[in-house]
Formats: structure tokens, C-alpha cells, sequence
């Protein structure tokens, strides 16, 4: 093979390998982007009535309609078991979408006790004027602390501040999953989390 073929064969090489990575990089891209869904609670109007409660694992649940002499069978209803995932609950979906959480001070320094903070969209905790809770503490970071939802389920996250955040006297790093009447200390301040 002459040198010409192999500049030419290295030339079609270096192009096919560009070609697969655009195609790649592409395709994660369209990937990110269909992945960031945004949850909506539903319309009142979409939610199903409430369903009779399925019977206990093991027994088949059978409506039996008489007409006349002939009796209709109809077919079990599914029962769906208790440690089915959430997406195997609707009704656990809907409940969770109509969640109205917020935070309330429980104690401060800077803040009145017993106010109320909606966080509906996810709210900030810091000194910073932007913060959706802004709370004027020496021990607190601009931006310190954020409350989120992923999913079904409400986050605190620490922000890398100086003196951390603390979910319950539990020092948090990163993110942990927020549950009724949680205590968030950020600070010399305390908040619960309700919903």
C-alpha cells in the first residue's frame, strides 16, 4: 500500500470517529434534556374517584351481580401489593403532587417564631437578599442551605457552608429526604418542615 493510501485511510478513519462522537455527544444531549421533567400537581378534574380498597394479598376479590335466576361473575379486580414502587400507586402519586409543604419557625434570632414560609417551588436558606428565607445570622452562608423536590419526595441540602446545616442535631452533608415535622437548624435558627 502506498503512503497516499494511508494518509487517505487515516483521513476516512479520523472522520468516521468524529462523526460517532457528534452522534453520541448528541443523542446525551437530547437525553439531558428530555430527562429534566417537570411535576405538576394534577387538575382536580383528571383525578379518578376513590377506588374501593383492594382485598388482603391471597384472596381474589369477585363481584358476583344476580339477575334473575343466571348469576354474571365479574373478573377479580388487581390487587397491588404493599411494596409496589409509587409508580404502581396512583393515588399515592396524586397525594404526594397536591402537597403543599412549607416551613415554620420554630426559633431565631432574626426571624419571628411561628412564621410561615412557603417553599411550593423549592426555596434557599442563606443571608443573601435572593434567599427565599432570608435569615440574618453571623453563623449563616449567603447562600447556605436549599429545600428542593425530586420526584415525589423533599430534599434538604447543605450548600457548603461554614457551619453546616442540621436535619433533627444531625450535622447533613450533601442532600437528605425531609419528613414530617423534621427540624432544619441553619445557624441559631430552626425550622419545621410540614406538608
Amino acid at each position: 500500500m502506498t503512503e497516499t493510501g494511508l494518509i487517505i485511510g487515516q483521513a476516512v478513519f479520523l472522520l468516521l470517529l468524529f462523526v460517532f462522537i457528534g452522534a453520541v455527544v448528541r443523542a446525551s444531549v437530547r437525553a439531558l434534556r428530555t430527562a429534566e421533567i417537570e411535576v405538576r400537581p394534577p387538575d382536580p378534574s383528571e383525578m379518578a374517584p376513590a377506588q374501593p380498597r383492594a382485598p388482603s394479598p391471597g384472596t381474589a376479590a369477585q363481584t358476583v351481580v344476580g339477575v334473575g335466576a343466571a348469576q354474571a361473575v365479574r373478573k377479580p379486580h388487581a390487587v397491588i401489593p404493599e411494596n409496589a414502587g409509587i409508580a404502581a400507586k396512583p393515588e399515592i402519586a396524586r397525594a404526594a403532587a397536591a402537597v403543599a409543604p412549607h416551613l415554620i419557625v420554630t426559633q431565631s434570632t432574626s426571624l419571628r417564631v411561628g412564621t410561615r414560609y412557603d417553599v411550593a417551588g423549592g426555596a434557599t436558606i442563606g443571608r443573601s437578599n435572593s434567599s427565599r428565607i432570608p435569615v440574618t445570622d453571623q453563623f449563616i452562608s449567603h447562600t447556605h442551605a436549599r429545600v428542593f423536590r425530586r420526584g415525589h419526595f423533599w430534599f434538604a441540602e447543605d450548600l457548603g457552608s461554614l457551619n453546616g446545616t442540621f436535619i433533627n442535631g444531625s450535622r447533613i452533608s450533601g442532600e437528605q429526604q425531609l419528613h414530617l415535622r423534621d427540624e432544619i437548624r441553619v445557624g441559631e435558627t430552626v425550622l419545621r418542615w410540614e406538608d
